[in-house]
């Protein structure tokens, strides 16, 4: 049993272990976006942009503070609001080439729930979302970046 098959019962959906969100672009000269809230190796949470407009630029890393109970708010708003049920819908027929299409990643720690060690889920634009789903990704994205607090760091970071 998945964690999708007992998700929003409490004790049996796992830590939240990581989140990742890619805005859908145009990368016809090599763009690339992407945020991911983190757990580092002190237990400590941080919010990661990546950012690059063209492919001979390097990765601009950001790092930003983010504070513990936000998180913990986060992770019972996706839990609550059941996000990982929008997996399971179907795909639609839309599809564009030479264009990276949006996408939630999001990563569960279950092994104090008896299951696996990590649980990974991905929410993506080539699915058929109602107004609702919709509706309910725009919160998630929102509630997402506003978990950024004080710049840790910037880096140039090539490939």
């Amino acid at each position: 049993m998945g964690l999708f098959d007992n998700f929003g019962k409490k004790g049996n959906a796992g830590d939240l272990k990581s989140f990742r969100y890619s805005p859908g672009y145009c990368d016809m000269l090599g763009a690339g976006h992407s945020d991911s809230l983190q757990k580092i190796d002190d237990g400590h949470w941080v919010f990661v942009s990546r950012n690059r407009e063209v492919h001979s630029d390097p990765f601009m890393v950001t790092t930003y503070a983010v504070d513990d109970e936000a998180v913990s708010r986060f992770e019972t708003f996706i839990k609550e609001r059941k996000l990982i049920s929008l997996t399971k819908r179907l795909d639609s027929k839309d599809f564009a080439t030479d264009y990276s299409p949006w996408s939630y990643e999001i990563v569960f720690d279950c092994s104090k729930a008896g299951g696996s060690s990590y649980e990974n889920y991905r929410i993506s634009q080539y699915k058929v979302y109602s107004k609702t789903d919709m509706d309910l990704l725009g919160e998630v994205r929102d509630m997402f970046y506003a978990l950024k607090g004080d710049i840790i760091s910037e880096i140039a970071e090539k490939d």
